[in-house]
Order: C-alpha cells, then sequence, then structure tokens
C-alpha cells in the first residue's frame, strides 16, 4: 500500500503546558530566586505591614484571562503587587495571632514540592512517603511520645484537633458512631470539656463531628487563666449523674490568648481515673519541649492519648505544616479508614507504598509538605531549634519586664511563656476609655509599620497581645515596640 506525507499527517496539535523555551525559564527562575532571597534578606527595612494601594486592588480586580501573557510580565506584576504585600509574619516586628516566621532553606524545599508535585499518598512507593513517616518518627520522639504511635500531618491545628477528637468520639463511644451517627436517644451524650481558653477550633470540631455545642462544657480559668481542675471534676461527677457520658478532656499547652498550659500531668491522671482520653492542643506550645531550660512548662503533654501541634508556628516551617498524633495505631485507623478497590495496596510497583494516609485522616491527595519540616530539621538540628525558643521566652520575659517598669504601660496577664498582654494607662481614664485608646494605639501601631502586634480581650479589657514565635525578633524590636505605643498614646 502506498504511503505519503498526506497519509500520514496529523489531523492535529498535540501541546502541553511545558514552556516552548526552557532556557527563558530557567532565567525567570534564577532571577526570581534572586528576588526573593533579596526580599528575606531585606525585610527589616521595611514596615512591619503595609496596606495594599488601589493599583494592586485594581489588578486583583481583573476579569478571568482568557488569552495568554509572557510569562516575564506576570511575574512582574507579582513583583510589583504581590510580593511587597504579605501577611508579614516574615518581620522582625510581627507578633500578631501565633504567626511563624518560616526560614529560607525552606524556598529551596517550596521549589522541590513543586517540581516533584508528590501526591503524598502514603501508599504511593515513592520518597515523599518515606519522608514523612521519617518525620512523624522524629516528632514522636520529640515529643517524648510513644514510638508505635500515629501520627499525620494536616493544614495547621484546627484539623489536628478535628482529627483528635473524631478519634476520641469513635474510640469511647459504646456503639459504632460511624456506622449509626451520634445517637443520643438511645446512647448517653458523648461530653467532652475544656476551659474557656481553649481554642476556637475545639467548638468547630466538636460541631463538624456531629456532637453539637451540648456536648462541650467550657470550664472556668484561674487568675492564671489554666483551667479550674475542682471546677472541672465537678462537671464530670455532674455530668455522670445526668447520665450523660464524659468522653473527653482538652488540655491546652499555650492558650493562644496568654501562652497559658493547663497543668497537664493533673488532667492525665484524671483522665485515667475516669477513664475518658485526654486530647492536648499544643499547638504552639507543644514546642517548649525542644527547650532545656523550660520543658518543664509543658511537662505531662507526652501522656496526651491524641497531641495537636502546628509546625508552621513555633517551629518556624513555612505554612502551611500541622499535625496529629494518636496513641496507637488502631483507634486511629478505626476513626477514618475507607478503603474502596482503586486504592487497595499492592506488594509490588507504585502502590507498594508503606501505608495509606488517608485511612488515617479526611484528605486523600495532599501536598508534600513534609518536606519543608524535613530539610529544616536536617539543616539547623533540634538543639538549635530549642535554643532559638529559649530566646523567644526570654524576649518576652524582657517585654514583660519594660511594660512593669514603664508607668504609662499596664501587664494584663501574667506572662506564662511567649505571650505578653498590656495597654497604655493615663490617669483619670476610666476602662472604656483606655479600651477605646488602645485599639485606636494598635491601629495606628500596624499602619505606621511601627509593629504587628494583634489585639484580644483579657478579664474584659482591651490588650495589645504580642506573641513571639519570631526567629528574627531582637529585644531591640520590642524595645521600638514600647516606645511607639506609648509615644502615640501621648499624641492621642
Amino acid at each position: 500500500m502506498r504511503s505519503d506525507s498526506a497519509d500520514t499527517k496529523p489531523t492535529h496539535d498535540e501541546r502541553s503546558l511545558d514552556p516552548d523555551s526552557w532556557e527563558d525559564l530557567r532565567s525567570l527562575g534564577h532571577r526570581a530566586l534572586d528576588d526573593m532571597v533579596d526580599f528575606l534578606q531585606s525585610v527589616g527595612e521595611r514596615p512591619a505591614w503595609q496596606p495594599l494601594p488601589d493599583a494592586t486592588k485594581s489588578l486583583l480586580a481583573e476579569p478571568l484571562p482568557m488569552k495568554p501573557s509572557p510569562r516575564d510580565e506576570v511575574y512582574a506584576d507579582v513583583r510589583a503587587h504581590i510580593l511587597p504585600y504579605p501577611t508579614n509574619n516574615i518581620h522582625p516586628r510581627f507578633w500578631s495571632w501565633v504567626g511563624g516566621t518560616g526560614t529560607p532553606t525552606q524556598l529551596i524545599a517550596d521549589m522541590l514540592i513543586s517540581t516533584m508535585n508528590s501526591a503524598s499518598l502514603g501508599m504511593d512507593e515513592v520518597a515523599s512517603s518515606h519522608v514523612e513517616l521519617q518525620l512523624l518518627d522524629w516528632l514522636k520522639s520529640m515529643f517524648d511520645y510513644p514510638a508505635d504511635a500515629s501520627g499525620l500531618l494536616v493544614s495547621g491545628g484546627s484539623m489536628a484537633n478535628l482529627v483528635g477528637l473524631a478519634v476520641a468520639r469513635t474510640h469511647i463511644a459504646p456503639y459504632d458512631v460511624r456506622d449509626k451517627g451520634i445517637d443520643t436517644n438511645n446512647h448517653p451524650r458523648l461530653i467532652y470539656y475544656s476551659s474557656i481558653e481553649g481554642h476556637s477550633s475545639i467548638r468547630k470540631g466538636i460541631e463538624l463531628l456531629g456532637l453539637g455545642t451540648e456536648s462541650l462544657r467550657m470550664i472556668p480559668v484561674l487568675d492564671d487563666f489554666t483551667i479550674d481542675l475542682a471546677a472541672l471534676e465537678i462537671a464530670i461527677a455532674d455530668d455522670r449523674k445526668a447520665g450523660h457520658l464524659p468522653a473527653c478532656i482538652i488540655a491546652t499547652a499555650g492558650t493562644v490568648n496568654t501562652g497559658a498550659t493547663d497543668p497537664l500531668n493533673a488532667m492525665a491522671d484524671l483522665a485515667e481515673s475516669e477513664d475518658m482520653w485526654l486530647h492536648v492542643d499544643a499547638a504552639f506550645g507543644g514546642f517548649a519541649k525542644l527547650s532545656a531550660a523550660s520543658r518543664h512548662l509543658v511537662e505531662g503533654m507526652e501522656r496526651a492519648d491524641s497531641l495537636a501541634f502546628d509546625l508552621h508556628k513555633w517551629l518556624y516551617v513555612q505554612y502551611d505544616c500541622g499535625c496529629t498524633l494518636i496513641r496507637g495505631d488502631k483507634p486511629h485507623k478505626e476513626t477514618f479508614s475507607v478503603l474502596p478497590s482503586y486504592l487497595r495496596p499492592a506488594a509490588r510497583g507504585l502502590a507498594s507504598g508503606p501505608l495509606n494516609f488517608s485511612e488515617y485522616g479526611v484528605q486523600l491527595s495532599r501536598s508534600f509538605r513534609a518536606l519543608r519540616p524535613w530539610m529544616a530539621l536536617k539543616t539547623e538540628g533540634v538543639e538549635r531549634y530549642g535554643e532559638q525558643i529559649e530566646q523567644n521566652i526570654q524576649q518576652a520575659k524582657y517585654l514583660n519586664d519594660r511594660v512593669i517598669a514603664h508607668p504609662q504601660l499596664e501587664l494584663l496577664a501574667p506572662t506564662a511563656m511567649n505571650i505578653v498582654n498590656f495597654r497604655y494607662t493615663r490617669a483619670g481614664k476610666s476602662d472604656q476609655e483606655l479600651d477605646a485608646l488602645n485599639a485606636e494605639i494598635l491601629l495606628l501601631v500596624q499602619e505606621r509599620g511601627i509593629a504587628a502586634p494583634s489585639a484580644t480581650t483579657v478579664n474584659g479589657r482591651f490588650s495589645i497581645r504580642v506573641a513571639i514565635c519570631n526567629h528574627r525578633s531582637r529585644r531591640s524590636d520590642f524595645d521600638a515596640l514600647v516606645e511607639g505605643v506609648v509615644n502615640i498614646g501621648d499624641e492621642l
């Protein structure tokens, strides 16, 4: 049979989204990396925060692009209108919420993560699966947690808490919750206990698990903002008398408002005596464990049945990366395991990985977030992290002392760890007037780019809140904060 060009010519063009010129991409990549390094190296020379200008807001209101744009032009828009306006937790004077700083090493990790684009299923026999399992083993070792515990990397503390609370529900319920759903008609209501200083994700988790807020007891706190253990014991006894089933005690290692840590050993003893699950929300405070001088602050955390924490807070890992550790593999897997035919493991080949992470949490597809902390720990070492964490604790004590010594500043809560709450004061002003005054001081401190603390309410009063999870902060930065608050207060 005769063949000619007309017979073999393709009927359509097949394309990919790879660049037409790899060398152009290489050049742009080198330029972008240089820009990122310059950006981090000079971060302290810029304001601690700055609002988006109108030109940027206009760009970010443009309609859906239907046609391609040159890659260099897109990057130029990013460099001019997006890069300069981050949350800015990379800045040495950023102390809002509990925002970790990240480290420059993880820029390399992020490039590798995007290049590999691993789904991190665990069932796939690839490097990402084994990196995550090694990291989980390292984390168990760091927290003196049992080596045979299971664990899972998640997006952050909220999801980490949800996983732990879900395992508690499945494990404690006297019936098959997964099969029947929550049944308060034929079975006692499961009750969870947290202090009023517990994180808002606890309530969200209780609601999402179908337990309802009627299953959550909010226990008062003492003057140091730790849970009132006597009130907790009374609440548990009252619920048993009412026919409910006390299921889970939730302790906090580092409350988000003040950094207070509940009496972990005493709560572990109570959970054991009451045959209850102990969940510890150690979102940031847990990493005090790495400091030789301050690890006593979280003593007893290792006794938790489930432990939630964020690596993107006080381990200075880039967002996002949280973790849940569960004592024992069985209750964890029994809570989440669903294994359809398309996810069954194989003895050999691509699907012969060590375990299926989807059997331990909600997600199936997951990013290779484990590489960031893995590279960070390999680069810095745990001892170095312990020193950095202790530096932040000592900086909090330094700011605490500066506030106490200043006649126009007032400490609003004990400085338990790395969070300082204070306000500007003026003789003759009522508490309500001081609340309004300090709210305006905080906004001007932020808007003038001096520093970026956040706000909370402590004992009913507006507080300027400084949460120190920042490896770039120096004592001079806290001096600048004090000076800025006082100067603005005097000005107002």
